[in-house]
């Protein structure tokens, strides 16, 4: 009866991925405003259209709800594979799980020319 008791007690005391809890902090982190970008790139597409506020409150709450489940999704990875880093290929598998097969390869191709980009601006110009 004992030896129960403890085991019951050692699966409840492991902690695992799914387990832990958002601090306080972390929800300020949910709660980011995209508006200014996302006028930014229609103002690029169609230099002639505005966005409503109504509209630009539902775009940021999209732009933060697939944030979030990528997050979510690239610490699920990490799990599984028993890492504690997150890499861009983790991130990358992330969005292929989540986003439809087209999407997801415009997305990653436009990532990693953003992150290409800023990297060789931040390098030292050498002549």
């Amino acid at each position: 009866m004992a030896k129960a008791v403890k085991s019951s007690e050692s699966e409840k005391s492991s902690s695992t991925c799914q387990e832990k809890k958002k601090k306080p902090s972390q929800k300020n982190l949910l709660n980011r405003n995209y508006s200014l970008y996302t006028h930014r790139v229609l103002r690029e597409v169609v230099p002639n259209q505005g966005l409503s506020s109504k509209t630009a409150d539902i775009m940021n709450r999209m732009i933060n709800n697939i944030l979030e489940r990528i997050a979510e999704e690239a610490c699920n990875l990490l799990c599984y594979k028993r890492h504690l880093t997150l890499s861009h290929q983790d991130l990358q598998m992330a969005v292929y799980r989540l986003l439809p097969n087209e999407l997801a390869k415009h997305a990653v191709a436009f990532g990693t020319r953003a992150v290409t980009s800023y990297n060789d601006s931040k390098s030292p110009i050498n002549l």
